[in-house]
């Protein structure tokens, strides 16, 4: 490894600052999807502390995921117009304070708001984070920065459900924030201090309309409108499971204490270790092939959950984390090789669509939960299956290139 950092030349796995700017990617992944992912496994504890149905609490989970939406859109385009860094350093603030300041809220429609607050800056990494190490990682390492990268995000949610869900077992979901916010200072404090500044960054000099023709032509492309469907209804099954698997595991016959049920998080071990694992073996087989297998892990794990006994139910989660996090890293790669031009556009409509499915997820099952319980969630989720499956084999369509936004006519 380099001693110094390299200032002429991207960066490889070689030099000190490919790591430094992975690691602190990492940091930075780490606290958002912490502090996303946090009140899931607290859901049953906000609807009985503030006398609410199950969909009503999962609001705190959908609400920021549609701010969110509009972050990614705005966030992504000031950072390829003025700069990646600054765009996550101030995020990075702003989900700070927030979460200072809801330990101290006594309401819900105020933790409400400072949730939809936190959301949109939520997306300053995931928005800016993929363009940073475009423009200061060599082609041929940024597989492996990404994979760093997403294995993050999948250590983030798992680190962020465990935390919450154990301390508010031991002591309350205001301590298990405060203790949180903690970690977010020494996480932002890593961040500022390890990642390099960009070298290469060019700031956009078209004009605003230009930009944004160039980013909306990719929703003309039929391969990348299947994709962008693809991850919203995998998105669907995976926050469906994990947002009522709480109230499912306090039911009968499980009857486990909060404590007990935020052990079942660590499922999402198989989340970090499957991205880079389908990489290699998406390189032999391919992107398509590779990506059914882990639709159909996906399938087979929520059917397991049916079954109830604890042990089969946590093998379900396990097989769950693993074709979900299989199908979403190769829908990633499916987007970003399909895309010809404004790739960072195209990733970013991607990542939409991926957290509207977050928020159907999260509260839109939830009418199924309260009418039918556990059966009807893994139902609806089940009859995805064909969608999934039907979207995963569209072949690539007429292209759209940018070029030719200028002399439409002469298509």
């Amino acid at each position: 490894m380099s001693v110094v950092l390299n200032n002429n030349q991207p960066y490889t796995s070689k030099d000190a600052g490919f790591w430094r700017a992975a690691v602190s990617l990492g940091c930075g992944a780490l606290l958002v999807f912490s502090a996303l992912y946090a009140f899931q496994p607290l859901l049953p504890i906000f609807a009985s502390e503030f006398h609410l149905t199950a969909t009503t609490s999962s609001l705190l989970m959908s609400m920021p995921v549609i701010t969110m939406i509009p972050g990614l859109l705005i966030l992504g385009f000031v950072s390829d117009r003025y700069g990646r860094t600054v765009v996550m350093k101030i995020s990075l603030l702003f989900v700070l304070s927030s979460l200072l300041i809801m330990p101290f809220m006594n309401s819900f429609l105020l933790l409400l708001i400072i949730r939809c607050i936190e959301g949109f800056f939520l997306a300053g990494i995931p928005a800016s984070a993929m363009a940073y190490l475009a423009d200061e990682v060599a082609p041929s390492n940024v597989g492996l920065a990404t994979s760093i990268f997403i294995a993050s995000n999948a250590m983030g949610g798992l680190s962020g459900r465990v935390a919450t869900g154990y301390l508010t077992d031991l002591y309350s979901w205001q301590v298990s924030f405060i203790i949180l916010a903690g970690f977010a200072i020494i996480a932002i404090i890593c961040f500022y201090w390890l990642l390099p500044p960009s070298r290469f960054f060019k700031g956009g000099n078209s004009s605003v309309i230009k930009d944004m023709k160039g980013m909306f032509v990719h929703l003309r492309d039929r391969r990348l409108l299947s994709l962008f469907t693809l991850g919203f209804l995998i998105q669907v099954i995976f926050t469906g499971v994990w947002t009522y698997l709480p109230f499912f595991l306090k039911q009968d016959p499980f009857s486990l204490s909060l404590k007990w049920i935020s052990l079942a998080y660590f499922a999402y071990i198989l989340g970090v270790v499957s991205p880079p694992i389908a990489g290699r073996i998406s390189s032999r087989i391919g992107l398509r092939r590779t990506m059914v297998t882990g639709l159909l892990l996906l399938t087979l794990g929520v059917a397991i959950t049916l079954y109830q006994e604890l042990i089969v139910v946590m093998i379900g989660l396990c097989v769950i984390c693993a074709g979900f996090f299989i199908s979403h890293s190769m829908a990633s790669a499916s987007v970003a090789k399909t895309a010809e031009h404004h790739k960072s556009g195209a990733s970013s409509f991607y990542l939409i669509s991926y957290y509207a499915g977050v928020a159907a997820g999260s509260s839109g099952v939830g009418i199924l939960w309260d009418g039918l319980g556990w059966i009807g969630v893994v139902s609806l989720l089940i009859l995805i299956v064909p969608l999934l499956l039907l979207f995963s084999q569209k072949q690539v369509s007429k292209r759209y290139h940018y070029e030719d936004l200028r002399g439409e006519k002469a298509r």
